[in-house]
């Protein structure tokens, strides 16, 4: 029996997401020198107005930090196929990250100044312990699939950390209204827009 060629794999199917996955880790570098380093300066200085939540707010930066850093590792298949044991213990040190950053969230929308951004830490620390928790779940029960689906999820409210600080960057954003207005918008959209892309993508059928 004549056996069918495979198909040739197009050059950009490997640098695309190559290119993707550098970008997200130089992002996630500069947040983490930027952002969150700052933070482990514990000062009223570097504080500034949210000295009197200093000790919550470590805790959450080191939490997100931590999730940031080792979350990636979850997605190598390279490091799962070949150090299995490896793997599973980023992804508990991931979870642990989570469990950190979604409790201190939870703290912190109760004592934020805008309650309208505290609705959004609220849920969305609900959603990303959620997430991890199913993501976990399933890594339990061997359903691999639906581990990495959960990840993926899991991983988007991770990473608004850095999308957030990126939005808030840019120039025009502050005209858009009061602080409180384009904080809490932001808040939404910095996880709300990825997650929706994610289940679209999901939802439209492959055409490989």
């Amino acid at each position: 029996m004549q056996q069918t060629p495979e198909r040739e794999r197009h050059p950009s199917q490997g640098i695309v997401p190559t290119l993707g996955v550098g970008l997200l880790a130089l992002l996630t570098l500069l947040f983490l020198i930027d952002d969150a380093l700052p933070y482990f300066d514990v000062s009223e200085i570097s504080y500034g107005r949210f000295w009197d939540r200093s000790g919550w707010l470590l805790i959450h930066v080191i939490g997100g930090a931590l999730a940031l850093l080792v979350g990636p590792f979850q997605f190598w298949s390279g490091l799962r196929q070949r150090h299995l044991r490896l793997h599973q213990w980023t992804g508990r040190l991931y979870a642990s990250g989570v469990a950190l950053g979604s409790a201190t969230a939870f703290q912190l929308a109760f004592h934020t100044e805008n309650w309208t951004f505290g609705v959004v830490l609220f849920i969305g620390g609900v959603f990303w312990l959620t997430a991890t928790g199913k993501a976990l779940l399933a890594a339990l029960r061997r359903h691999i699939d639906l581990h990495r689906e959960w990840m993926i999820r899991s991983y988007i409210f991770t990473f608004s950390f850095v999308s957030f600080r990126l939005l808030l960057e840019i120039p025009w954003i502050e005209n858009l209204g009061t602080d409180a207005e384009v904080s809490t918008t932001i808040g939404w959209l910095c996880w709300v827009v990825p997650w929706m892309g994610y289940e679209l993508k999901k939802a439209v059928p492959s055409s490989t």
